[in-house]
């Protein structure tokens, strides 16, 4: 289970929103100062994120709450969200490659078309699937409360 440290900043019935300050590993580099990246992210990277999780324990505005998110439901969601769009684009682009090329059409920004159009809904598919079926899995849960 992966840990945060949060804020409840409103409560709404048994639904609690809590903002979290975001975490780059930019703060720990030694090349921070030199580095393009780190400049941008600390410049433009928003400093604090919200979620909104349900909770059976009573807390207050204010207070400290430790959230959790299961470590398998990151896993698999990232294998989904990553590996198959880009086994599905290396698929398409080799069967588009070797249809076109029947078909006497040689030039590969061809085969460019048809791959980027079944990544995309190959992408769509698996975004579908991970709001509708496997949601729970990917919820963040409230571990602990701490008083102020």
């Amino acid at each position: 289970m992966i840990r945060e440290t949060a804020t409840v900043v409103a409560i709404d019935g048994d639904s609690v929103t809590v903002e979290a300050a975001i975490k780059s590993t930019c703060n720990a580099c030694e090349a921070q100062s030199d580095c393009g990246t780190g400049v941008i992210s600390r410049a433009i990277a928003p400093k604090t994120q919200q979620l909104t999780l349900r909770t059976p324990m009573p807390v207050r505005i204010g207070q400290k709450v430790t959230v959790g998110i299961p470590e398998a439901g990151i896993l698999s969601a990232s294998a989904w969200l990553y590996l198959l769009p880009l086994v599905a684009f290396i698929a398409a682009y080799a069967g588009a490659e070797t249809l076109l090329s029947q078909s006497g059409v040689v030039h590969e920004l061809w085969a460019m078309v048809p791959s980027a159009v079944i990544t995309y809904a190959v992408y769509r598919l698996i975004t579908y699937k991970l709001r509708r079926i496997e949601g729970a899995k990917y919820q963040p849960v409230l571990l602990s409360t701490a008083d102020i």
